[in-house]
């Protein structure tokens, strides 16, 4: 897995931590997207955003910079999915629809099959902070969701 920080406009700050760093208990080694991203926001304070890309990702023009193409207000609201599904096809609860970009906080896609935490990014703050330390919660991980930290994902946000 690797985590980026992104420091500022130009500067990028890249941590590859170990599914073996991070006590688990019983829980599936995905889990450990969740602890590697605190850890690097501990490493890395100053960082603006924090981005998690799975091992499997392909990064097809590395010439695009994220912090200009997705993480600004502007750029973000033109990308959100506004009065939707939160888990498609058929969640009752629905993405907001009048939130402004300055106040995105967490950023992750959809695919057909739900949320994609495969890659996503997380503003740094005390918000974050708090969000990464329930998806962790032994609770969740001791429940046995079917795709582990997915499903945990999907339930803490509906």
């Amino acid at each position: 897995m690797a985590l980026v920080g992104l420091t500022t406009h130009t500067g990028y700050k890249t941590f590859f931590p170990y599914n073996s760093q991070y006590t688990l208990a019983n829980a599936p080694p995905s889990w450990a997207r969740v602890p590697a991203m605190r850890h690097a926001m501990t490493l890395h304070p100053g960082s603006l955003f924090f981005w998690h890309l799975d091992n499997t990702a392909i990064i097809m023009n590395p010439s695009i910079a994220l912090h200009t193409s997705l993480l600004t207000p502007s750029k973000l609201e033109t990308h959100m999915i506004a009065n939707a599904p939160v888990v498609p096809p058929d969640s009752v609860i629905k993405t907001f629809g009048n939130l402004k970009g300055d106040r995105i906080d967490f950023v992750v896609s959809q695919d057909k099959d739900g949320l994609a935490p495969s890659s996503f990014v997380v503003r740094n703050g005390e918000w974050a902070k708090y969000f990464l330390d329930v998806w962790f919660d032994p609770i969740y991980r001791s429940y046995n969701f079917q795709k582990a930290e997915f499903h945990a994902l999907e339930h803490i946000v509906q």
